[in-house]
């Protein structure tokens, strides 16, 4: 029997199991060396319950792009990462409008 771990969708971690176990996930790009610590619940209020963890931020590095070297893994908070720890929170959300440039059209008549 292998020890690499199964490769089925039905145990791929998924985002509402880490966040009702209060679980971190630190994000890491092994290419620009980018690392973050989110907590599993603020990330629920941007995804959904069934997202894997490896389909956050859409599979790849925000700041390189790159998919080969993007990770997501969970883990519990431990006492020392109290004090110590810096953890990225959602401080809220904003909407924009789309603008975009077209010809003018005489606005139909209505007969």
């Amino acid at each position: 029997m292998s020890n690499s771990p199964p490769s089925s969708m039905f145990y791929r971690p998924r985002l509402g199991a880490a966040a009702d176990k209060g679980l971190l996930l630190v994000a890491r790009c092994n290419f620009c060396r980018r690392a973050r610590a989110y907590l599993a619940t603020d990330l629920l209020q941007i995804y959904h319950r069934d997202t894997f963890l490896d389909d956050l931020f859409d599979g790849c590095c925000p700041r390189c792009g790159k998919s080969d070297f993007w990770r997501v893994r969970q883990r519990y908070p431990s006492n020392s990462d109290v004090g110590m720890l810096v953890v990225r929170r959602l401080a809220g959300t904003r909407t924009t409008h789309l603008w975009r440039d077209e010809l003018y059209s005489a606005p139909a008549k209505d007969v």
